[in-house]
């Protein structure tokens, strides 16, 4: 789903206020009345390529999460709880003035380069190989003069390992010292840190050197065999030196690890959602692949597609009868368009497997939801969604006289998330693509979202729709049937 400028451009006032009102599918005053049930039952727990598409979804959600539970010694994600979620069972104690912050979707901690912090007790035997990772945030106003620590294990007077922010580098290092201080190795990245930007860190120690991963790329290593046991505790957001905790984070930090091995350089890149990105892609311009992998190996799962060629190759995967003679004899292409699905559905010619649904009111989980561009963006011809679940008619945002709007969660392949992170109302119709309110730091590809769509309250059929929930009625004026038609079909 292209539309050539960030869908947080296409905001209006009114899609911040409120959260609207939810309401059943029936019974809703002033709808039409819904047409017979076709018979296609309602029974979304088998509907045949609801379930494909979804079984892709998870996997690349697991993806996108970083899914890595083998040698797991310790995983606490921060998202406003201190509880360590790999079975080890070391909460954290969180220090004067760490806080709970929802700068990403799922929240942080958020520290204040003074006093805050977050420890337990030591989690990785530091005398064998081990890997500690999180996802970092130095803060906008950081001073840049200081070092600062995200995570280190630590011994009676210095750290064993420190993964930070080094102001003499000006950088990102992993640092591994001496018991007694006389020593220190570092591995350092190769770029200057930018203040207020996410970026993922990982640090190895395989027995013979450290190796530096930045954002699921290595990025600095070094040689050394230094070999001691640091016992004295786990800490998020400080170091300790001359028996004393210093070098304090400015900043936030997320989903902090600890493996008892080694990761290889495959291992960080899924752990720090690398994979994810090269996994699931929102392709232009180069033939669509989407591989249902298996379930030992996440990595096998790969969805190269277009909202169009995505909801095709789930049929073909589904179906027998979803082959290269059906599409081609009934939409004129092996892999149709948006457009090309919209006009069949429309016109009828989808053939005998897809039957039109008319009134937004009948849908129902599986059904296919075509949007025609009508030639208005360049290089797209327009959006094809799958019906996950029609969540209700919404109301108090972006209504139209004589329209009732239906908020309808779909599981499609998109440029851009549906939705925005933060916003008022966005948490009841999330995007499983959304990372944080920040451009280029969300996922695209496959997933589940929300989009609205209007039904006219003298026919029940489409009207109109918007993209998300914080989509603001300015755009919305835009989106109506006539500018860009909206077709519906089942498969039967």
């Amino acid at each position: 789903m292209t539309e050539g400028v960030s869908r947080r451009g296409l905001l209006g006032g009114a899609a911040i206020v409120g959260a609207g009102a939810l309401a059943g599918v029936t019974g809703s005053a002033g709808t039409a009345a819904a047409e017979p049930p076709l018979d296609t039952p309602f029974t979304p727990v088998s509907v045949p390529h609801l379930l494909e598409a979804e079984q892709m979804v998870q996997y690349q959600r697991l993806l996108a999460a970083g899914h890595l539970p083998a040698d797991l010694a310790g995983h606490w994600p921060l998202d406003g709880s201190p509880a360590d979620r790999s079975g080890g069972g070391r909460a954290l104690t969180l220090g004067p003035n760490a806080t709970w912050s929802a700068l990403r979707a799922g929240g942080e901690l958020t520290l204040d380069g003074t006093t805050a912090y977050a420890a337990t007790t030591s989690v990785v035997d530091t005398t064998a190989p081990f890997t500690v990772s999180a996802w970092v945030r130095l803060a906008p106003d950081a001073d840049t003069t200081a070092m600062q620590t995200a995570v280190s294990q630590d011994g009676t007077t210095a750290s064993r390992f420190l993964l930070q922010y080094d102001d003499n580098a000006g950088t990102w290092v992993f640092k591994v010292r001496s018991a007694d201080q006389s020593s220190k190795v570092s591995a350092v990245a190769s770029s200057p840190v930018a203040l207020g930007v996410w970026t993922h860190l990982a640090g190895v120690w395989d027995g013979t050197g450290i190796r530096l991963y930045v954002d699921g790329v290595l990025r600095g290593s070094a040689d050394t065999g230094l070999d001691w046991a640091a016992t004295a505790g786990f800490n998020i957001g400080r170091a300790r030196w001359n028996g004393a905790y210093v070098n304090f984070f400015d900043g936030a930090v997320d989903d902090v690890r600890a493996y008892g091995r080694a990761l290889t350089a495959p291992e960080i890149a899924l752990v720090a959602g690398r994979t994810a990105r090269e996994n699931n892609v929102y392709l232009i311009g180069s033939p669509s692949s989407v591989t249902w992998g298996r379930p030992d190996d996440l990595t096998s799962w790969v969805a190269h597609a277009r909202c169009s060629s995505f909801l095709t190759w789930v049929l073909r995967h589904t179906y027998g009868w979803a082959t290269d003679d059906y599409f081609t004899a009934n939409f004129q292409d092996r892999i149709p368009e948006a457009a090309d699905y919209r006009k069949a559905f429309t016109d009828g010619t989808a053939g005998p497997r897809l039957r039109r649904i008319r009134k937004v009111a009948d849908l129902r989980p599986g059904d296919l939801i075509a949007v025609d561009y009508n030639g208005q963006v360049e290089g797209s011809t327009g959006h094809i969604v799958m019906v996950r679940e029609v969540k209700g008619v919404f109301s108090g945002t972006a209504d139209f006289t004589g329209e009732t709007q239906y908020a309808v969660e779909v599981v499609d392949c998109t440029s851009e998330p549906h939705g925005v992170y933060g916003l008022t109302n966005y948490p009841s119709y999330p995007d499983t693509r959304m990372v944080s309110r920040t451009d280029g730091e969300n996922f695209e590809g496959v997933g589940y979202g929300h989009m609205m769509f209007y039904a006219s309250d003298a026919t029940g059929e489409f009207s109109r729709y918007r993209w998300s929930v914080n989509t603001g009625r300015t755009t919305a004026e835009k989106l109506t049937v006539a500018d860009r038609p909206i077709a519906a079909a089942r498969v039967v």
